[in-house]
């Protein structure tokens, strides 16, 4: 108890009242499920994050940087050290001709709008994509119409105690996935987009919301895609064949719209999503003798 109020005391040295103890994770995820965080921070600049980094380098204390918390699943009894979000400084960006830079903590959804409407073209796949822009980047989120590392200049990432800037020649994107240095926090991305008509840019946006709206279960509690597509087939395609659609697992179910999405569909537990999860994976070997990798990233405790 005395080591937990000295770690308590040391923080708050640090961050002051952006610090929460015990924090329910289920607030800050899509799919609202996750027992608590020990310590929740929200970190408003380089200053803070390098310090809280080493801090908790010290005091052997795990950390998780959570964006907009739409591809995780947090387990029941919650994460026993860190869960840091990236605020203030990192939800700024700016444009200079057609480069923009974003911090990490910028939201997708935003930024690809606010593009938009400047006539600023490149991201309209990015539209109806949730998440932030450096969950975006760790992820190379996108969809059959591009992706983000399509349009990426520069990264600039926390790493070993220093900031560091990647080049877009120093970085391999490839298919939900970013070579990026093992634990890496992404703080800015540059981002090379053209100029464009207005109006054709905003008819794209709104197609592109329009087609996720109908293939997929939006208004629900959920994480996006649960699997990785394999070569040359569709995760959901296949989930949907095997005749799982609307199982379920407590308060979990495979959704009858779109079968890669699990959905919460009152309170459900993270248990009830990984046992679905093993029923798919074991059902589509089976069946198809394909592996499932998962896209959502399951927390360890």
């Amino acid at each position: 108890m005395v080591e937990s109020v000295d770690i308590l005391s040391k923080l708050r040295k640090l961050v002051g009242n952006r610090l929460r103890i015990d924090e329910p994770l289920s607030r800050h995820t899509s799919l609202r499920i996750g027992g608590p965080a020990s310590y929740f921070l929200e970190l408003r600049n380089i200053e803070q994050l390098t310090n809280v980094i080493e801090f908790s380098q010290r005091e052997n204390l795990d950390f998780f940087i959570l964006g907009e918390g739409t591809n995780v699943l947090f387990p029941d009894k919650g994460f026993s050290g860190l869960v840091i979000q990236l605020k203030g400084e990192f939800e700024k960006f700016s444009i200079e001709g057609n480069q923009v830079t974003a911090g990490a903590g910028v939201k997708l959804n935003n930024l690809v709008e606010k593009l938009g409407k400047k006539g600023l073209s490149g991201l309209e796949f990015a539209s109806g994509i949730p998440g932030s822009v450096g969950g975006a980047i760790v992820t190379n989120a996108g969809t059959k119409m591009g992706w983000i590392g399509d349009v990426v200049r520069e990264i600039k990432i926390f790493h070993e105690g220093k900031v560091k800037i990647l080049k877009k020649e120093e970085t391999n994107f490839s298919y939900r996935y970013c070579d990026l240095p093992d634990k890496a926090i992404v703080l800015e991305v540059k981002l090379g987009l053209k100029n464009g008509k207005k109006s054709d840019i905003m008819n794209e946006i709104k197609e592109s919301l329009k087609q996720r709206k109908r293939n997929q279960p939006l208004s629900t509690r959920n994480a996006g895609c649960v699997f990785r597509n394999p070569e040359k087939y569709e995760a959901g395609k296949l989930i949907e064949v095997a005749g799982l659609k609307g199982t379920r697992f407590g308060n979990a179910e495979i959704s009858k719209k779109h079968a890669n999405f699990i959905i919460n569909c009152g309170k459900a537990r993270a248990e009830d999503v990984c046992n679905l999860i093993e029923k798919i994976r074991q059902t589509i070997k089976e069946k198809f003798d394909i592996d499932l990798e998962l896209e959502l990233k399951i927390v360890k405790g």
